[in-house]
């Protein structure tokens, strides 16, 4: 069965920057990003972490808008050079190549926990911290 496209998300980009549209609805990007900010300024924070900020900022959703959300939020936070993904355990990681992002971001695997793999983790940039607010 196709998709209705009135379900599908659908990105744009707007006078305030990256918007998710939906029958009308206009949902708006930043404040997912500045959630997912403020975590990455505070210390390392799983990718899971943006999934679970949708979630509970917009429960109205479909799973698969809030999980697209927080995709689009962290991928924007990540363009703009406000933080980078970390690959490895809580207490080990190693940065994500540039090169390997988009690919990170889309396994399944980078989205969900289990205690038996490696996790993939985002934290604040000096210019994150900037933008937040707080000294590098």
């Amino acid at each position: 069965v196709a998709a209705s496209p009135s379900v599908m998300p659908r990105f744009s980009r707007g006078e305030r920057g990256l918007t998710w549209r939906k029958n009308g609805f206009v949902d708006d990007i930043e404040t997912i990003r500045a959630e997912l900010l403020s975590a990455a300024v505070e210390d390392l924070t799983g990718v899971y972490e943006a999934w679970w900020t949708a979630n509970t900022l917009r429960p109205h959703l479909a799973v698969s808008a809030r999980l697209a959300l927080a995709e689009a939020a962290l991928a924007s936070l990540l363009a703009d050079g406000l933080v980078v993904l970390r690959r490895g355990s809580w207490t080990r990681q190693v940065d994500v190549a540039e090169r390997d992002v988009d690919r990170v971001l889309r396994e399944y695997s980078t989205w969900t926990t289990d205690d038996e793999a490696d996790r993939v983790f985002f934290e604040a940039t000096p210019s994150g911290r900037l933008a937040y607010g707080l000294p590098e």
